[in-house]
């Protein structure tokens, strides 16, 4: 019998320094692959929409049902059977099959196979001690040849302790002095562009409670990325149509909050970025537009549709980037009463681009006669600068009494009506935004007007019964 091989030397320091350094260089690799991995999971967001556009423009194809049939395919995967073919084996020799099976098994066990391969996790700690090596050499005399190979290839790696000495650094809620090694990390990010990183980042925190942090420290970190808006806006991705998880969508709703808070910040001039800011826009608009069909097709209605993922994920997008100029006025109206009631109409307020597309939505209300949604929108975004109330007031009231003109006295009764319940509505929302309409001399006195008028009609059609109305409508 030979004698057994000399034990393999210890490690030496170096390999311990090899080892570390491979250790690093893996935990930077799974940075680069989750970044990688952020990029593909976009992509396929890109084409789950541009999917939905097509089977909402192309809807119910004939052909659908043919892909289903290659379904059963699997049935066929049942073919393991082929594993009891070695049923007949063992009359011929069921001997040797074990073996070749055993051989790389480093300990030549008794005949059944899960044994071996169970001991082959434990010997991995065991391996520091190497008196082991000679009794397994003594016991197979004839498989030495095998024997020695799979010694030899576990023997090299038997020192995974420093392992937990690398610690990959993970994002996670800093409190005291590590709140700005956090906010530096963040600030870094930005500085690279590391769309993924930063939307990663704000996920954590905003996981771990930190909402308040973020909103102190990302403004101005954005503000040191090169391309703000472009890091936002890729950070965020298609997020409304599958996002990974609710906490997702909280971060997203939040990156665009606080990028609207930061001011907007744009592109740095120089070369190129006149082209780069108008191809941005573009993409903004274009994902504006899906954004808007996909909730007409989930809720019915833009202002219907809640969550980060609905109404107020979509205002806060076009508060950052723009608003469409093909977006219905009517639906922006929905939109900030949506936002009102979710608390961000301060966002919107925030917002220039919003902001100045909000004012051309007045002058379209007041045109289309709506002009309770175009007070609303004048009191929410604070516009009396621009369309000072009493000038605005005494607008509606003529266009009102215009309308009212060649009407004979039935048709003016149920106009003085509907009149009055308008400006009443007017007059409540007023109230909410804590102004008197009775310091509007010219509305205080048209209301008044309408009241006598309505009352009187009312106490007309009572006392002559032309018109059978309930007791409680008539007025003594």
């Amino acid at each position: 019998m030979p004698p057994p091989p000399p034990p393999p030397p210890p490690p030496s320091t170096d390999s311990h320094a090899a080892l570390l350094h491979s250790i690093s260089t893996l935990a930077s690799y799974s940075d680069t692959l989750a970044d990688f991995l952020d990029q593909w999971n976009s992509v396929i967001l890109d084409v789950a929409s541009i999917g939905a556009t097509f089977a909402a423009l192309f809807p119910g194809p004939g052909s659908d049902p043919k892909p289903y049939h290659p379904a059963p395919e699997p049935d066929r995967e049942p073919e393991p059977p082929l594993a009891p073919q070695p049923e007949p084996g063992p009359n011929a020799a069921p001997a040797p099959e074990p073996r070749w099976e055993r051989e790389p098994s480093p300990s030549p066990g008794p005949g059944s196979d899960p044994k071996p391969y169970l001991p082959a996790p434990a010997p991995e700690p065991d391996r520091e001690p190497e008196p082991t090596l000679a009794p397994p050499q003594s016991e197979p005399g004839l498989n030495a040849a095998a024997a020695p190979e799979p010694r030899w290839e576990r023997e090299p790696s038997p020192s995974p302790e420093p392992a937990p000495a690398p610690n990959p650094d993970r994002e996670r809620k800093d409190g005291g002095g590590a709140g700005a090694a956090s906010a530096a990390d963040l600030e870094h990010r930005c500085k690279q562009m590391n769309c993924g990183g930063v939307r990663r980042f704000v996920i954590v925190h905003l996981r771990d409670g930190g909402g308040e942090w973020l909103r102190q420290v990302v403004p101005g970190a954005l503000r040191r990325a090169p391309d703000p808006a472009a890091l936002v806006f890729h950070a965020v991705g298609r997020y409304y149509i599958r996002a990974e998880s609710p906490d997702a969508e909280a971060a997203c709703a939040l990156l665009l909050e606080l990028y609207v808070r930061a001011g907007c910040p744009r592109l740095r001039r120089g070369r190129g970025s006149e082209a780069a800011e108008l191809l941005l826009r573009q993409e903004a608009r274009e994902a504006a537009l899906t954004w808007r069909s996909r909730l007409l097709r989930v809720s019915g209605a833009v202002g219907d549709a809640p969550g980060a993922a609905g109404a107020r994920g979509l205002a806060l997008f076009m508060a950052a980037f723009g608003v469409p100029a093909e977006f219905p006025a009517q639906e922006l109206c929905d939109l900030v009463d949506a936002a009102q009631a979710s608390a961000c109409v301060q966002v919107l307020k925030a917002s220039k681009l919003f902001a100045k597309k909000m004012r051309d939505v007045v002058i379209e209300m007041i045109n289309k006669a709506m002009y309770l949604q175009a007070m609303r929108i004048i009191l929410v975004f604070e516009f009396q600068e621009a369309f000072p109330l009493a000038p605005t007031l005494a607008l509606i009231i003529e266009k009102l009494e215009h309308d009212t003109k060649d009407e004979n006295e039935g048709q003016a009764s149920e106009r003085d009506e509907d009149d009055l319940a308008l400006l009443s509505s007017i007059s409540k929302c007023m109230e909410d935004h804590k102004l008197s309409p009775s310091e509007f001399t010219t509305f205080a006195a048209k209301i008044a007007l309408l009241e006598e008028r309505v009352g009187k009609a009312r106490r007309q059609a009572c006392s002559t019964g032309a018109k059978r109305k309930r007791p409680e409508e008539c007025v003594e």
